[in-house]
This record gives structure tokens, C-alpha cells and sequence, in this order.
């Protein structure tokens, strides 16, 4: 009897071992068999922005970016007359990336008949898909996206004769949204140039502001601007009553406006009504050796307009224009420190 006791409990103590030890046994094998394999994902990468500011950091800037391209770049330009970015177009086209021009067609506000048919006949004749917008409005935008990663927001035609003296900027950011904006865009206008402007796409966190209907923002923008600080623009044309009284406002509610031009004479009118206001005009004569081309605003020392639209009521409601606004750091102290210098240097009017 003592012996069949002895034995069960033998045989339960074993039994309880067995249990247990299967359970710890059991939670290893499930802790290797299972381990956690979810991997944290990398948080997206911060955009980058990069300024040109030109005539200082040359173009090779440009002709270097769209050599970068390995699949596509689609380039939307008012004026191309400069053999180094045709041959980059070209040996792209030819390397096997897919590149797309748009080029504007409307001869007037400057333009000549026929000013792009040099290029365009080039590019042609040499693997490029090229073709010419609708002629109802000035096709002013000027930018490149390169591989649908990257794009290039810019001031600047490509018009190589004029490069010593103007004053022109470059954006190049890799924001996805700000590259889908224009890619969307630019698709809209390349395969439908027969007929006028659609409204740009402006998807979230792209900073993209659009002609037609850049106005707005731009009043926006300026109306933005806290007492005690200073406003500065940079514009190659002055006609709109609705910027130039944006502007005036903003001298009204203690606002500091420093307007920078060159002085061109049929943009006197503006130029009467903005001193009248109580903004600073300095004007660069045609004989200097820097000539304002450039679209550029800076509000608050925080925030900064540069693109391709005039202050003029048809450059921002009809003609095609594209800029962005950003608060990008970088960009703004970079930008408004050339403001500040050639306001300094140009004399007052």
C-alpha cells in the first residue's frame, strides 16, 4: 500500500514536471517562433530646398539638374534660346529619358513671333517631345520636374544672352506634394494646348500658388505682414491696382514696404502710386549692371513668395504662372538678404 502511495505521487510529481516544464518549453518555442517582426517604419524624410540665386550661382545649377534626370523631366518654359539646355534636353532624351517641353507661343509682353522656333525645331529633330501652348495667354510659367521626385520653381527663361544681368531665383525642392502639383499640371497643359489655362493643382502641403489666381494669395500674403516689420518685393512689372493697394494698406497699418524694380517707363503710373502710399520705391536704371526680372516676396522675415508671376492683373489672373509660398528658413534668410542688398543699391525714385 505504502508503495502504490509512494508511486502515484511519484507518478503526479512527474506529471506535474512534465506540465510545467512543457508550459515554460511552450512559451519559449513561441518566443522564438514568433518574435516580433514588425519593424518600425522610418518616418518620411524631410523635404529639401535648395535656392539659386542668380546671376551670382550661375546656371550650370540648372543645366547640372536636369542632367540628373534618369527617367523623365517635363519642362514648362516661357523663353528658350540657350544651346548648353537644349544639349542637356537633348543628351537626356537620347541616355533614353523621357523629356517633354512645353513652350510658350503667345509673342506678346516682350516676346517675338517665332522666339522659341529655333529650339523648338532642335529638340524635335532630336528625340524631345515638344510642343507649343495655347496662344490665348502668355505661357510665363518656367519650371522642370525631373523623375516626378524633384522639381525646379523658377524666376529665370532660359535665355542665355541676358544671364550676366538679371536678377532671377530658383527653387528646387523634392516635397512630393509640390512635385505632384506641377507633374498633375503640367500634364493637363502638355496634352490639352489648345485650350486656355486650367486651374493648377495645389495638393496639401505643396505651397504651389497658381496663375490664373495667384492674386488672392499674394493679397493674402502682403495683408499677412505685422506692424513693426518690414515688407520687401521684387517684381519686373507694376499694373494692378489691387497689389499696389495691398501694398499701400500694409505702409497704413505700420508696415515698413520696401519695393525694388528697374525703371521702365511705362510702369510710371504704379510707380507714382506706390511713392504717393508711403512705400519705398528704389528703382535700378536701365544702365545698370543687375536688371530686376525676378518675382519675389518677403513678409515677416518668416515667409517667402518666389515665381514666375508679375504684379500685373493679367499675370496673375489669366497668364500661366506657378510660384510658391514657404516659411523654409533657409530660403527666407537667403531671399531676403538679396532683397535687402538690392534694395540698398538700387536709388531712390
Amino acid at each position: 500500500m505504502a508503495n502504490r502511495l509512494c508511486s502515484k505521487k511519484t507518478f503526479f510529481l512527474k506529471l506535474s514536471t512534465l506540465f510545467v516544464t512543457g508550459i515554460l518549453m511552450g512559451g519559449l518555442l513561441l518566443g522564438c517562433s514568433n518574435p516580433k517582426t514588425e519593424s518600425k517604419s522610418e518616418p518620411p524624410a524631410t523635404p529639401t530646398y535648395t535656392l539659386i540665386t542668380l546671376p551670382d550661382d550661375g546656371y550650370q545649377k540648372i543645366y547640372d539638374f536636369i542632367d540628373s534626370a534618369n527617367k523623365s523631366i517635363d519642362m514648362t518654359m516661357y523663353a528658350l534660346i540657350d544651346s548648353n539646355a537644349e544639349a542637356a534636353l537633348i543628351a537626356a532624351a537620347q541616355r533614353g529619358v523621357n523629356v517633354r517641353v512645353l513652350l510658350n507661343s503667345n509673342a506678346s509682353d516682350g516676346g517675338t513671333v517665332g522666339m522659341n522656333q529655333p529650339a523648338y525645331d532642335n529638340l524635335s529633330a532630336n528625340e524631345v517631345q515638344v510642343v507649343y501652348s495655347w496662344d490665348g495667354v502668355l505661357w510665363h510659367q518656367k519650371s522642370i520636374v525631373v523623375d516626378n521626385q524633384k522639381v525646379a520653381i523658377m524666376n529665370c527663361n532660359l535665355v542665355a544672352q541676358y544671364y550676366p544681368i538679371l536678377r532671377d531665383y530658383v527653387v528646387i525642392t523634392d516635397n512630393p506634394a509640390t512635385v505632384a502639383g506641377v507633374s498633375i499640371t503640367f500634364e493637363a497643359d502638355y496634352t490639352n494646348n489648345t485650350v486656355a489655362p486650367v486651374a493648377g493643382d495645389v495638393p496639401e502641403g505643396s505651397e504651389l500658388v497658381w496663375s490664373p489666381g495667384a492674386e488672392k494669395h499674394f493679397t493674402k500674403l502682403i495683408d499677412s505682414a505685422r506692424p513693426g516689420t518690414t515688407l520687401y518685393v521684387e517684381t519686373e512689372q507694376l499694373d494692378s491696382t489691387v497689389l499696389e493697394n495691398a501694398l499701400i494698406d500694409a505702409v497704413k497699418r505700420g508696415v515698413t514696404v520696401n519695393f525694388t524694380m528697374t525703371n521702365t517707363g511705362e510702369f510710371t503710373d504704379g510707380f507714382d502710386t506706390l511713392k504717393a502710399g508711403g512705400v519705398n520705391v528704389h528703382l535700378f536704371p536701365q544702365n545698370a549692371p543687375i536688371y530686376i526680372q525676378s518675382k519675389a516676396i518677403s513678409v515677416n522675415n518668416e515667409t517667402v513668395y518666389i515665381g514666375s508671376t508679375n504684379f500685373t492683373t493679367t499675370s496673375t489672373n489669366a497668364d500661366r504662372n506657378v510660384g510658391i509660398i514657404t516659411q523654409k528658413k533657409d530660403i527666407v534668410d537667403g531671399l531676403t538678404a538679396t532683397l535687402i542688398q538690392d534694395f540698398q543699391e538700387a536709388p531712390a525714385y
